[in-house]
């Protein structure tokens, strides 16, 4: 009897959570998944705070889920930090996992990794300057030329067989290019079960250039769902207020560059939001007679602009060269330019990254915008609580630490909601209730995000008469298929 159990427990489905905060918010996220024969993960992601030391700390940690060198497959949902820039660590540590990822995704996650292969040079000098300690860094160039030897590129809604016990699609996913929901198959003692790994998901009724659609999966055994905008049941996104973003943006472009001679600066992510922001700015401005100086200043955004204008096809390329020919955008890639830009004074629009204010030559350019009642910080997507973006959208705020010193909070600040990548609330709902499922798992979100989403997925669950379960994932949450 004892050896019977034994045996079905080892003969088992495992999913687990690993120690971090991935479960926890919208940061790191890393989900690992153990069948008889295989060790798997889906996303391997960075931990991003405004806490270099404890971010670097938690990235840095080992894992009492599994060893790097014991996975077999690591899944790539999308090319953003939090899903993805941990990958080349594993690497460093042993792993020799095939990284599947979608067509045309494995050269934007090359230029993202050896952008923060390089940021991790950078950041490890800080911390051991800081804190008297001789850390090395988190990873190198060569853990990423490592890494990319396992990649391989599959295409969308194509079932893949691995073996007897694993398969898989991927399934648009709409948040970026090339980004996708990681529909697992996974047979055990001659049963099938289905997890479905939503990643992140985007807003399918706006319409975001360079993201691809989201593509509704109806059934599957479990979800295991982002919950990003959980918290915010009363924000919406719609084409209405798409409309309204668009008329402020170009207000604000137009009163703070050309009226006040100041500057707007755009926190942005390198890949897919910069390439977004620029078109709009494009569009707004092609035809009148003014038109503002615009600024992007970011490596890897540059790289990823070339990137994309390899990868687009059809009206987005067609779009997106025009955006390029154009003349309105000029490109900053050597230091001394930035720094340059960040010394002057001409009124312009930059755009530059991250995305969250959390590393890159953006926070140089918020130094002196923040202090500057002429000019604004102008903030397009969504921020990790405790990120320096999340605490500079608070209005309320008189000051805040950039690299150890105070600044006064003197600039206007603006949210242009519309503009997120993300799935909003109503959204949310609506997907996962129309998937048919045994139970909805909820995961990369904050606290408060999963425990607003899931009343309100039982309510319409009930509603639609359906039996699914909802339950929070944590650090601390592991099942058995």
């Amino acid at each position: 009897m004892v050896s019977a159990i034994a045996k079905k427990k080892k003969e088992s489905i495992k999913v687990s959570f690993v120690d971090s905060p991935s479960s926890e918010d919208v940061t790191g996220s890393l989900i690992f998944i153990s069948t008889p024969n295989h060790k798997i993960l889906v996303d391997a992601g960075l931990h991003q705070t405004n806490d270099r030391y404890e971010d670097f700390l938690v990235n840095n940690r080992k894992y009492k889920e599994f060893k790097p060198k014991e996975i077999d497959y690591i899944f790539l949902t999308h090319n953003h930090a939090d899903h993805c820039l941990l990958c080349p660590k594993l690497y460093k540590e042993g792993c020799k996992a095939k990284v599947i990822v979608t067509e045309g995704s494995s050269i934007v996650l090359k230029d993202m990794a050896e952008d923060c292969a390089e940021i991790n040079e950078r950041d490890v000098l800080i911390i051991n300057s800081q804190h008297d300690k001789n850390y090395s860094p988190l990873y190198g160039l060569d853990d990423v030329f490592n890494m990319m030897n396992y990649v391989s590129e599959y295409e969308y809604d194509k079932k893949i067989f691995i073996d007897d016990e694993l398969s898989f699609m991927l399934i648009p996913s709409g948040h970026l290019l090339g980004s996708c929901q990681v529909l697992l198959f996974l047979t055990v003692n001659n049963v099938t079960k289905s997890i479905l790994i939503t990643g992140d998901i985007g807003n399918k009724i706006i319409e975001n250039r360079f993201v691809g659609h989201y593509e509704q999966v109806r059934t599957c055994d479990y979800v295991i769902a982002e919950s990003t905008y959980g918290d915010k049941p009363k924000l919406k996104t719609g084409k209405k207020e798409r409309k309204n973003d668009l008329e402020k943006f170009k207000s604000i472009i137009e009163t703070q560059i050309h009226e006040l001679k100041g500057r707007v600066v755009i926190p942005s992510f390198a890949q897919s939001r910069i390439q977004q922001l620029a078109l709009m700015i494009y569009e707004m401005y092609k035809d009148e007679e003014w038109k503002p100086k615009v600024y992007i200043d970011s490596p890897l955004s540059i790289k990823i602009f070339k990137d994309y204008a390899e990868c687009l096809v059809g009206k987005d390329k067609e779009d997106f060269d025009k955006m390029l020919e154009s003349g309105i955008f000029t490109f900053v890639k050597e230091p001394e330019d930035s720094k340059a830009l960040v010394s002057s004074d001409e009124s312009c629009l930059i755009l530059s990254t991250s995305g969250m204010c959390q590393v890159g030559r953006i926070r140089h350019h918020l130094k002196k915008c923040i202090v500057d009642p002429n000019s604004t910080v102008l903030f397009v997507g969504f921020s990790t609580e405790g990120s320096l973006a999340s605490l500079l959208k608070d209005n309320k705020r008189r000051s805040v630490t950039i690299d150890q010193k105070e600044y006064s909070c003197r600039c206007s600040s603006y949210s242009l909601k519309s503009m997120s990548g993300h799935a909003p609330f109503y959204q949310l709902v609506e997907n996962y209730t129309d998937i048919n499922c045994q139970k909805i798992i909820l995961h990369h979100g904050s606290e408060l995000a999963k425990k607003t989403l899931k009343p309100a997925l039982e309510k319409e669950l009930e509603r639609k008469c359906k039996s699914t379960r909802v339950v929070i994932a944590n650090s601390s949450l592991k099942f058995t298929l």
